[in-house]
């Protein structure tokens, strides 16, 4: 999916999907116990053009690397796939996608990753060792935080392309938790990903 988890609202600080590169990281107090929350962010992959283009080029150049090869993507209501140059700062595009018209776009005009979601689902899964995922409780505000039940699924809705969702966890270390780097704890997005048309 071209869709990510994010620690900031300015979309800048992803979070790693699965490999550990970049982990949504806090220091928890084991011996006393410790509560955490945090505001994350769920958004489509999404950059900026580096310098303006006209309505022919296919030479796409990007603020920073993204998207992949046989993805759609969206600039203003221009869609183009990607040809090549996936996850580099040059692609090479098909212009005019899906009946859109090609036009020139402006240098920093947001290009976003092509899709809307249905029946977007936050889950926390613990999948080695001891099942830790009941420390996270999961809502829409902090407040619902209060009423959460731990461990289980958060369930977002749907989502356009250019929207920015946003949803509380709340992480609670039991007192007496042994001092450890806990990696397993993740949190699963799920839904269904819709080419704009």
């Amino acid at each position: 999916m071209a869709i990510h988890l994010y620690l900031d609202e300015a979309l800048t600080q992803q979070i790693s999907e699965g490999d550990f590169s970049r982990p949504e990281a806090e220091s928890y107090n084991g011996t006393d116990g410790d509560i955490k929350d945090r505001q994350l962010y769920v958004a489509n992959e999404q950059t900026s053009l580096a310098s303006a283009i006209d309505a022919a080029q296919t030479a796409i150049p990007l603020a920073e690397p993204r998207f992949a090869d046989g993805e759609l993507i969206i600039i203003d209501g221009e869609q183009m796939l990607v040809e090549s140059g996936g996850g580099t700062a040059n692609l090479t595009v098909q212009r005019g996608v899906a009946n859109t018209a090609a036009a020139a776009h402006d240098a920093g005009t947001t290009i976003y990753s092509g899709y809307d979601y249905t029946g977007l689902v936050l889950d926390p899964i613990d999948e080695t060792g001891t099942n830790e995922s009941v420390w996270y409780r999961l809502a829409l505000t902090q407040a619902g935080l209060d009423t959460a039940t731990q461990g289980a699924p958060l369930h977002l809705g749907d989502k356009v392309f250019q929207q920015t969702l946003s949803f509380w966890r709340r992480c609670t270390v039991l007192p007496g938790t042994p001092v450890q780097n806990k990696l397993d704890i993740k949190l699963r997005l799920t839904g269904t990903e819709n080419p704009i048309l």
